[in-house]
């Protein structure tokens, strides 16, 4: 792939790189997500993490990067920003196996 640009957004953590391959526009995206990653294993290993929140009238369950979003949406169709937040943790549930990593609790919900 021929690349003409590549960006970076501190924002959101994206890289967009442009380029041309076999005579067509190629738009990537990619991210490092390991500090993400890193911060919902934390969560979920934390003994009073979600009892501390419950507590306090919050729980939060579930850490999701943007890059991890733009996957579901191309990858699976789900949309996660035109959801409400019981459906995005229903259709976690549902795909544990390729989604579970983003949960930052381990108890049941």
């Amino acid at each position: 792939m021929h690349i003409f640009e590549r960006s970076f957004d501190p924002l959101s953590g994206l890289w967009t790189t442009y380029g041309a391959q076999d005579g067509k526009l190629v738009i990537k995206h990619d991210a490092d997500v390991s500090p993400n990653l890193d911060f919902a294993t934390e969560r979920r290993n934390s003994d009073s993490y979600s009892s501390d929140g419950i507590k306090k009238g919050m729980w939060h369950c579930v850490h999701i990067p943007e890059i991890v979003a733009m996957k579901m949406l191309t990858e699976d169709g789900f949309d996660v920003y035109k959801e409400n937040a019981r459906d995005v943790r229903k259709f976690l549930s549902r795909n544990k196996e390729k989604y579970g990593y983003l949960f930052t609790t381990g108890g049941k919900f």
